[in-house]
């Protein structure tokens, strides 16, 4: 599966975001880095269902090939 590079950003700001909000949250800045962690979360939630549009749609691309 080839991943398109939409996807590819979503992924590394889901993980950025989250790492960040992680190092927010542990360091004193509570409420900045849960709303962070949160981004970071909505992000990677994002990047799942690109990547399952993306598997579905492939699948349907080989399924409508069928010589018949």
């Amino acid at each position: 599966m080839v991943i398109n590079g939409a996807t590819i950003a979503l992924m590394m700001a889901g993980l950025i975001g989250f790492g960040v909000g992680a190092y927010l949250a542990a360091t004193g800045e509570r409420t900045t880095g849960i709303a962070f962690m949160g981004m970071g979360l909505i992000f990677q939630a994002l990047t799942l269902r690109q990547l399952k549009m993306a598997r579905l749609a492939r699948s349907e691309q080989e399924g409508s090939s069928d010589a018949g």
